[in-house]
């Protein structure tokens, strides 16, 4: 694979992670087809939490009450918002046990963290 056959999207506005899981599942669909090439697209997200499949509800400290959604992933709960750039790729077959077929990276550092986390 090129550089070429690479596609970069950045988001200069939040994208709600409703948003983003619908477009990168349906960019999936499209690479597997040979419809699309492959994405890196770097956003953020208002905030929020992912649960992944070990997640305790007793376990989250939620006082603002930021939406939680399941991740589908491996591990407990991740915060995502504004000022925590990530990067998402949809990989061509998806991976064993992810629900999504997708990845994600925290791109950098938090600038700040919620005031929960304060």
């Amino acid at each position: 694979m090129t550089v070429d056959a690479i596609e970069w999207r950045v988001s200069d506005e939040l994208v709600p992670y409703p948003e983003a899981l619908a477009a990168m599942e349906a960019r999936a669909a499209a690479i597997r087809a040979g419809a699309a090439r492959e994405l890196i697209w770097l956003l953020e997200h208002p905030p929020l939490y992912t649960a992944g499949t070990s997640a305790d509800p007793a376990e989250l400290f939620n006082p603002e009450g930021f939406p939680v959604y399941a991740a589908g992933r491996g591990g407990r709960y991740t915060y995502h918002g504004p000022g925590q750039p990530i990067s998402a790729s949809p990989p061509i077959a998806r991976p064993a046990g992810s629900a999504s077929g997708w990845t994600r990276t925290g791109a950098a550092r938090p600038r700040s963290a919620p005031s929960a986390c304060a």
